[in-house]
């Protein structure tokens, strides 16, 4: 759901930083040897950009500021009834509306699932 959704990749000292693109799971890598053609993991991603950290994820930030750590601990802190609201928010750019869609509606029946299997009170469904 967050194809296509730009991040840069930058140092502790600020003084390295590298242009990516979300994809899939990866990074479209703005090196002037990949020319964003290129999918990498965080681990990778963060070898284009000259560095190596045992956190790539600290150092790979959002348009609005927020690192990739920094969102997954904000939507792990969200109440679940308010998901879908914060992940649509929470990284300051356009989400892939589509994926996102398919994405929810799948959510949201595994949730009705466990309803199912657990009871209604144990489970909570976001609208």
């Amino acid at each position: 759901m967050l194809d296509g959704v730009p991040v840069k990749y930058v140092s502790w000292s600020r003084e390295k930083n590298l242009k990516g693109i979300i994809k899939g799971t990866g990074y479209l890598c703005g090196c002037k040897d990949c020319k964003f053609t290129k999918a990498l993991n965080a681990y990778e991603f963060e070898r284009h950009a000259g560095c190596k950290t045992k956190h790539p994820n600290n150092h790979i930030y959002f348009e609005n500021g927020k690192t990739i750590y920094a969102v997954v601990q904000e939507l792990k802190s969200s109440p679940q009834e308010m998901l879908f609201e914060a992940i649509q928010n929470v990284t300051g750019s356009p989400i892939n509306q589509k994926n996102f869609r398919i994405w929810k509606a799948s959510y949201q029946a595994a949730t009705r699932e466990l309803q199912r299997i657990y009871g209604k009170d144990e489970v909570i469904v976001p609208s």
